[in-house]
């Protein structure tokens, strides 16, 4: 079995016992694949890692200030990742970060995968 090993402080979602410099590890099924993706923001690159297997489906993001691990979640198409107030929304090479603290309304900012 893989092992993902994470600092606690990008996990806002899980219920963590530990210091934000400290590792969380989690055991992955066997046949659990790891993708990494870079985008271009505009302003910042954002940079994925998707973690894909049974029924474990993360995207670690990073990009200034912050780090975050993600859960996908029900999409009408492509892939949706929300953790804590954003939410990363991908189709094909390309993605939309959602900070749902904007509003409704907000466009998000686009982002475009990065050769």
């Amino acid at each position: 079995m893989k092992a993902l090993i994470l600092l606690a402080a990008a996990l806002p979602l899980f219920a963590v016992q530990a210091k934000a410099d400290e590792a969380v590890t989690l055991t992955l099924p066997e046949g659990t694949t790891e993708i990494a993706a870079k985008y271009d923001c505009g302003d910042f690159t954002l940079d994925a890692r998707y973690i894909n297997g049974d029924q474990i489906m993360l995207a670690e993001l990073q990009w200034p200030d912050n780090h975050i691990i993600a859960a996908e979640v029900i999409a009408a198409s492509g892939a949706r990742y929300a953790a804590g107030q954003y939410v990363w929304w991908s189709k094909g090479n390309d993605g939309t970060l959602y900070d749902v603290t904007k509003g409704e309304n907000d466009p998000g900012t686009a982002c475009t995968g990065a050769k």
